[in-house]
C-alpha cells in the first residue's frame, strides 16, 4: 500500500500549529492558572496571609470602585486612549517612511539600518530609566525641548500657527504631535524592520510593469506598494497598538503596578481586566476595519 503525501495546504497546517504548539504549553502550564486566579480577585478581598491568599467575597465591590469611584484610572484610561487615537498612526507612517528610505540602494546602507534600528537596542529598561531620570533628557523623550538651560515647548511653531489665524484646537493638535517626535521616533524601530522585510518581498517586476505603462513613483506606491503592505501594515498596527498599551510609561499601567504594589489585589485584577477588554476591543475594530479592506480590494480574508 503506498503511502499518501500530505498536500501542501496539510503541510503548512502543521507547521503552523507547531511554531504555536510552544505558546500553548507556555499557557496551558504557566499562565492559565496566574489568569483564572486574576478573574477570582475581581470578587473577592485578597489578605495576604502567611498559608497563602485568603479570599473574602464582595461581589462587584472592586469593579464599582475602578469604575465610578476612582476618578484616576477613568482619567488615565481616557487618556490612554486618545493618545492611542493618534500615536499609533505617526508611529506607522513614520516607520513605513523609514523603511522605504533604507531599502532604497545606496553606499553605507548597512549603517544607516543599524542607526534607525539603534533607539530598540537603547530603549531598554534601564538604559530608559537613566534618560528619564535626568530632568533635561527625560524632558526631551516626553515631547519638550532643551534650550538654554531650561525647558520650553515648541514655542516657535505655535507662533507661526497662531498669526496663522488658525483655531486653537488645531494648533494643539499639531504641536502635540511634533513635540511628541523624539519619543515616537524611538518606537518605530521593530515596525520598520517588518515593513522593510515586507518592501522587500514585493516583486520587481510589478515596478518595471507599472513603470512600462507610465505610472510614476507615486502611483506604483498607492497601486502596488500600499496594497501589497496591507497584511504587514495590520501586523505592525496590532504589535504598535499593544506596545503602546503596554509601555511602562502608561499612566494606567503605572496606576495598575502602583495598586499592586500596594497589595491592593482587587482593584489591581479589575483595572488589569478592564484595560484588557478595551485592548481586545480596539484590536477587533482594527481587525474588522482591515478585512473590510481586503474585500473591497479582492483579496483574501483574514
Amino acid at each position: 500500500m503506498k503511502h499518501r503525501r500530505m498536500s501542501l495546504t496539510t503541510r503548512l497546517s502543521w507547521t503552523g500549529f507547531g511554531f504555536v504548539t510552544p505558546f500553548v504549553i507556555g499557557f496551558l502550564f504557566f499562565f492559565l492558572k496566574p489568569l483564572w486566579q486574576s478573574i477570582t480577585f475581581i470578587f473577592n478581598k485578597v489578605d495576604v496571609t502567611l498559608e497563602g491568599y485568603q479570599l473574602t467575597f464582595t461581589g462587584w465591590e472592586n469593579l464599582e470602585y475602578v469604575l465610578r469611584k476612582d476618578a484616576t484610572f477613568s482619567t488615565n484610561l481616557i487618556e490612554s486612549v486618545t493618545n492611542l487615537l493618534w500615536q499609533v498612526p505617526v508611529i506607522v507612517v513614520f516607520a513605513l517612511f523609514f523603511a522605504i528610505i533604507i531599502n532604497q540602494k545606496f553606499r553605507g546602507r548597512v549603517v544607516v539600518r543599524a542607526v534607525f534600528f539603534l533607539p530598540v537596542i537603547i530603549a531598554s529598561s534601564l538604559v530608559m530609566d537613566i534618560i528619564r531620570s535626568d530632568a533635561a533628557a527625560g524632558s526631551a523623550l516626553a515631547g519638550e525641548v532643551v534650550a538654554g538651560g531650561t525647558v520650553s515647548q515648541s514655542d516657535a511653531l505655535q507662533d507661526l500657527l497662531t498669526n496663522s489665524g488658525l483655531s486653537s484646537d488645531f494648533i494643539k493638535a499639531i504641536t502635540t504631535v511634533t513635540d511628541s517626535l523624539f519619543d515616537l521616533t524611538w518606537r518605530t524601530g521593530v515596525q520598520m524592520i517588518i515593513f522593510l522585510a515586507g518592501l522587500q518581498s514585493i516583486p520587481t517586476t510589478l515596478y518595471e510593469a507599472s513603470a512600462i505603462e507610465g505610472a510614476t513613483a507615486w502611483e506604483s506606491f498607492w497601486k502596488i506598494t500600499l496594497p501589497m503592505l496591507t497584511p504587514i501594515m495590520l501586523l505592525n498596527l496590532v504589535y504598535t497598538i499593544v506596545d503602546n498599551f503596554t509601555d511602562t510609561g502608561n499612566k494606567v499601567m503605572v496606576q495598575v503596578m502602583d495598586n499592586n504594589r500596594l497589595v491592593r489585589y482587587g482593584w489591581t485584577a479589575a483595572m488589569s481586566w478592564i484595560y484588557f477588554l478595551i485592548i481586545a476591543v480596539v484590536l477587533m475594530v482594527v481587525f474588522f476595519i482591515f478585512r473590510m479592506i481586503e474585500r473591497n480590494n479582492g483579496r483574501s480574508k483574514y
